[in-house]
């Protein structure tokens, strides 16, 4: 199916998704390889307004501004202003205080990045914290906190911080967070409506947030540039996070404007801390399947094991929800906007989402690199011995850990009983996960069995490991 074809799919999707979680109104962009192909719109932007949410509505994104301040973090780290491996006091020092539990490690602005300092979750008191003074939440931070873990033991996350990293970017930096982030990414990625403070004038249609409580839909206050915006409190538009979205996709080799090197922007979208790993049914392909969830800086990484990789994060806030997600092996991205508390639209992207690696048919093939000619070649040498053992080609192609590993009389005799196991065999297929391991099936006149042979990592390579297994 076209991608095309797909339109009434996702506008079908939408209303349903509108409909279910009651959300005043969503605006949905669709990315590919880092350009806006479409936007979807259903609901309003302002109660009875009648005007639908499109490419241009301000919503607040929440913690899609972890990614920001994790690219400010790395942008410093790139022009050597500081260290992922400095420990957080170095930058504040009022931190010492922290409370560290009883033989914890000390953190560092890795810990930071990846959730890992220990902090317990703090959705949503985080959330209502956005308007505190640097003076007060330097206070707050240096009366000590409360952990729930050893730093480095676990993944919880925390905006807190992130807030602490916003503060990190103004010392390291000598410049304010928000000058910064303005300046050094907003300005360059030329998204002209994005913004901190929704007080600046803009030639566009700022949308409302609403709270569902008993008595129905309530508008919530705006809230104002201060100690932890760094880790929710930017507002901005499908058009803008096209160009953030973008960003991301040019560690990919898509032509689009990046600020970062692309070996961070990268790095980013790597795992760095492991959160969870479940099972469960794919409802487009109809088999099991498993996820592995990580997160890398500012960004979650979901390992599909049927879909291949997605990169994502969410944001919640009084009166909004948001999704950013893209698909690096297809190019597909979706950008997924509500004016509603902490409204899920993680969910509605991760179907569209899904839907659509399936659809273009961008499922992951079975992994297969480039093998190395010596790798190549180490297969062929296995077959020549099995057909005929020859102990000068054993002696030539062997790594030194080969006959300590199994005595060479050991080997002979197992290449002997793989013969007649097999019969005339003849190789069917050789398989690669990396450049430096081959697994072959060799398939004989009696039975067939896989071959693997991995090699040294020596400049002149030879064979360090050879299993045979059963069909």
């Amino acid at each position: 199916m076209k991608i095309e074809k797909l339109d009434n799919y996702i506008n079908k999707t939408m209303k349903q998704h509108q409909a279910d979680k009651k959300i005043p109104g969503i605006a949905l962009g669709l990315i590919k390889d880092g350009k806006l192909i479409n936007v979807f719109g259903v609901g309003e932007i302002t109660l009875k307004s009648k005007k639908v949410p499109d490419a241009n509505s301000v919503f607040r994104i929440a913690s899609m501004t972890k990614s920001f301040t994790a690219t400010a973090i790395l942008l410093l780290r790139d022009r050597g202003l500081l260290r992922l491996d400095d420990p957080i006091t170095k930058y504040l020092p009022w931190t010492k205080n922290l409370g560290l539990p009883e033989n914890s490690s000390e953190i560092l602005l890795r810990d930071l990045l990846t959730m890992g300092a220990g902090f317990p979750t703090d959705d949503p008191w985080g959330d209502r914290q956005e308007e505190m003074s640097y003076e007060d939440f330097d206070n707050l931070v240096s009366k000590g906190i409360s952990f729930a873990r050893e730093a480095k033991t676990g993944f919880e996350y925390s905006n807190l911080g992130y807030a602490l990293l916003g503060r990190v970017v103004t010392v390291a930096s000598g410049v304010d967070y928000f000058d910064f982030i303005k300046k050094e990414i907003f300005n360059e990625l030329q998204m002209n409506v994005t913004t901190f403070d929704e007080r600046e004038p803009k030639k566009t249609d700022k949308v409302d947030g609403y709270a569902k409580y008993d008595q129905g839909l309530t508008l919530q206050a705006i809230t104002y540039p201060g100690s932890f915006s760094s880790m929710g409190g930017i507002s901005s538009s499908i058009t803008d996070l096209v160009s953030w979205v973008a960003h991301f996709q040019s560690a990919w080799k898509v032509k689009t404007k990046s600020v970062l090197k692309i070996s961070s922007v990268r790095e980013m979208q790597e795992p760095q801390r492991h959160i969870s790993t479940v099972m469960l049914k794919d409802i487009n392909l109809k088999k099991p399947k498993t996820i592995t969830t990580s997160y890398g800086f500012g960004l979650f990484i979901d390992d599909d094991s049927l879909l291949g990789r997605f990169v994502s994060h969410s944001g919640g806030y009084p009166g909004f929800g948001s999704h950013m997600r893209w698909h690096p092996q297809s190019g597909y991205g979706v950008i997924a906007l509500g004016n509603l508390t902490y409204a899920p639209m993680n969910e509605l992207a991760t179907e569209v989402m899904n839907k659509i690696v399936v659809e273009v048919n961008a499922l992951p093939a079975t992994k297969e690199l480039d093998i190395w000619k010596s790798t190549q070649k180490a297969v062929e040498t296995v077959v020549g011995l099995l057909n005929k053992w020859d102990e000068n080609i054993a002696d030539r192609n062997f790594a030194m850990n080969v006959d300590m590993d199994k005595p060479r009389v050991d080997r002979v005799k197992e290449f002997k009983k793989v013969n007649t196991k097999l019969g005339k065999f003849k190789v069917k297929d050789i398989k690669s996960d990396s450049p430096a391991t081959a697994k072959a099936e060799l398939k004989g006149s009696k039975s067939s069995i896989f071959v693997e042979v991995q090699m040294s990592p020596e400049k002149d390579n030879k064979i360090q490991k050879i299993t045979f297994m059963n069909k």
